[in-house]
């Protein structure tokens, strides 16, 4: 595992620059199960150079806009695009996943989420609003496959050393409820590996 760097788009995030972001937000309050899940990984962790992500912190990234940084978007575009993504998520419709395993990637450590249909689905409604709002060029970001990190390595660490620990955290599954997505505007700290964000708008899924 090698130390994470933040990307805008497929180029380094300046510092000192925010993005505006559609997130899913876990609610711990209402999935106590994934709130035990994430302690328990958190503690397997904790010998090793990552920086985990706090609870209120944890996010499953649907898209980056990547058109222009946070302080060159409007406040009226902002509400335009939190307008549109309300009228095309209003009949989408809550979903359940399955949080876990917890997995040892390249530079960080994040939950599989599955199924996948409905999540991969909410992310081509999603970009598909975005693409019509900002344009093509808002959707330069990819974030891959649904999943939620909860570290960010800041140091070399052995891949198989944190997956032995990983799996040693039991049950290693847990159960999420998807009711709404977040319109935010995040910031990151490339030193402490922290993300970070101020709420836009919550749009409701139906």
């Amino acid at each position: 595992m090698k130390p994470f760097a933040f990307r805008h788009g497929a180029e380094p995030w300046p510092p000192g620059e925010t993005l505006l972001h559609v997130y899913v937000i876990p609610d711990l309050d209402q999935n106590p199960e994934l709130a035990a899940l994430t302690a328990g990984c958190r503690e397997a962790l904790a010998p090793y150079p990552l920086a985990c992500v706090e609870d209120r912190w944890l996010h499953i990234t649907i898209a980056q806009i990547a058109d222009v940084f946070g302080s060159a978007y409007p406040e009226a575009e902002r509400a335009e695009l939190a307008a549109a993504l309300t009228d095309d998520l209003a009949g989408f419709g809550p979903f359940s996943l399955t949080v876990g395993s917890c997995l040892a990637q390249a530079s960080v450590v994040m939950f599989d989420l599955h199924p996948d249909d409905r999540i991969a689905a909410l992310g081509t409604r999603v970009r598909e609003v975005v693409g019509r709002v900002r344009g093509p060029g808002a959707l330069s970001g990819d974030a891959g496959i649904a999943h939620m990190t909860i570290g960010y390595a800041n140091g070399d660490a052995d891949n198989a050393a944190i997956q032995r620990d990983l799996r040693r955290v039991r049950p290693g599954h847990a159960t999420m409820r998807v009711s709404a997505v977040q319109l935010v505007d995040v910031s990151v700290d490339a030193e402490t590996k922290a993300v970070t964000w101020r709420p836009i708008a919550t749009i409701p899924l139906g």
